[in-house]
């Protein structure tokens, strides 16, 4: 989905955004009724390019708008976190030849030592919707500073090729995407592909312009999707958009790309409809991890092209 937040200089350190996109010795063990992490697969002779399937002509994703409430799942001994409360807006835009994402998540934390403080973390990206063109930007903030602030390009010779990204702050940079990458909305859509065909597990490396040290291997697991746990808010809004979807478990664990290395920097576990929406997420940040919940979804219009 998109990329998460930069490390809070106070606290743990944390992911890339949640558009399925920093080292930990260990990322939290899954939750009832979500799928085992894979593992990395075998690095595989270099090409000039990677066979990508076929993408459907009419893309399955639909334009919203969702707000998602983000709580503490599980802390793990001495994260120094106790508590973790915040909110998520993730938006889909369909811009006729391209899809816009825009994400923003607000979190306030509490320390066992009663210090607080609170992240702002923005991500948007602009792919073409044939897959071979990225626009990005990154702002990260705590407690009113700024933190990072990234932005960039970056294209592919062409699906399953290879490419080149460049960014414009912090500073300009330049260097090559290796043959597979895909960008992030199009790996998506090609996971709710390999979905809908009944494979299990699927791995591609992705670029989405949330870090500096080029793209990741990220590999997914698909099963069932879990159980409501008593508790979880109802949605509101347009409810329409979550009836009569198929559903999959899915979690993505994100390696550093080369990096065949036990554990994984990074997981995401997503409970995934068929359109492209998550009704929840599980967010793991290494020390601990952040359950997200939607709580509101909008159909936002198709433009007319």
């Amino acid at each position: 989905m998109a990329a998460l937040a930069q490390e809070p200089r106070q606290g743990p350190q944390q992911p890339p955004p949640a558009q399925p996109t920093r080292p930990q010795p260990a990322p939290s063990p899954p939750q009832p009724g979500q799928p085992q992490a894979a593992q990395p697969q075998a690095a595989q002779p270099q090409s000039q390019s990677v066979q990508i399937p076929e993408l459907p002509a009419d893309s399955v994703l639909v334009p919203n708008r969702a707000n998602y409430e983000m709580k503490l799942a599980v802390a793990r001994p001495n994260s120094g976190i106790v508590e973790v409360n915040g909110n998520m807006v993730l938006e889909t835009v369909d811009s006729c030849d391209a899809w816009e994402i825009r994400q923003r998540i607000k979190l306030t934390f509490l320390r066992s030592d009663g210090e607080e403080f609170e992240t702002d973390s923005s991500f948007t990206s602009y792919e073409t919707k044939d897959g071979l063109q990225l626009r990005f930007s990154v702002r990260n903030v705590q407690n009113d500073e700024v933190e990072e602030e990234l932005r960039g390009h970056a294209e592919l010779d062409s699906l399953g090729g290879k490419g080149r990204a460049s960014f414009t702050l912090p500073e300009a940079r330049s260097f090559e995407l290796p043959v597979g990458t895909l960008f992030p909305t199009t790996h998506l859509a090609l996971v709710l592909k390999h979905a809908r065909d009944g494979d299990k597990s699927v791995s591609y490396k992705v670029f989405d312009g949330a870090r500096l040290d080029g793209a990741f291997q990220v590999n997914a697991v698909i099963g069932r999707p879990s159980r409501s746990r008593p508790g979880t808010p109802s949605v509101r809004g347009d409810i329409g958009l979550l009836r009569n979807q198929p559903a999959w478990g899915v979690r993505f664990a994100f390696f550093a790309n080369g990096d065949q290395g036990a554990q994984p920097e990074y997981e995401l576990a997503l409970d995934l409809l068929g359109n492209g929406i998550a009704r929840s997420m599980l967010l793991d940040y290494g020390d601990f991890a952040v359950d997200a919940h939607l709580v509101q979804i909008q159909n936002l219009p198709r433009p007319k092209c």
